[in-house]
């Protein structure tokens, strides 16, 4: 189930080596340097226990020596065998009575009058619907373009209601 596994140049020279489980040895994510692209530089050690593969690590890092320190060709930040498998017991505890109840309105029925007041209060809006039965080819504006004379109107009929609020106050 645990291994230490071991990622190579293309010289055969290893520039990293981890302890891992599943598909640990195989993915980049949540490593400081970035895997292989093939499999065939990546070696396998298997272990009988995670006790085992640590101390494998621990022992493939003191003899490739890292560089950070100046005693080798590896690019690991740590000697090895300080990682952890999968989350404490405790973590797991406090993340399961977080996501327990009814968290932000989930099962929420809102009442007749709230669903018509919410109803009536979209009527219109397009928001996030802006291509939603566009022709294609063309412009997200098509057929609401109003003519010259239809836009001097509105604007003159905006501008006669801004002038009457202000001759009010």
């Amino acid at each position: 189930m645990f291994y230490t596994y071991m990622w190579l140049r293309e010289d055969g020279t290893p520039y990293y080596i981890g302890k891992g489980k599943n598909g640990r040895a195989f993915t980049s994510r949540a490593h400081s340097v970035k895997r292989p692209p093939t499999k065939e530089r990546i070696v396998i050690y298997p272990a009988e226990s995670e006790i085992n593969a640590f101390e494998t690590e621990i022992a493939l890092i003191w003899y490739y020596g890292r560089k950070d320190l100046g005693t080798g060709c590896l690019r690991n930040c740590t000697d090895g065998g300080e990682g952890t498998t999968g989350k404490p017991e405790s973590s797991r505890k406090r993340i399961s009575q977080a996501l327990q109840g009814n968290k932000h309105g989930l099962g929420y029925r809102h009442s007749e009058d709230a669903r018509e007041k919410i109803s009536t209060a979209k009527l219109g809006n397009q928001n996030g619907r802006c291509n939603k039965g566009r022709k294609r080819g063309k412009p997200w504006n098509y057929g609401t373009a109003r003519s010259a004379e239809e836009s001097r109107l509105r604007h003159r009929e905006a501008d006669a209601r801004y002038r009457a609020r202000k001759r009010q106050t």
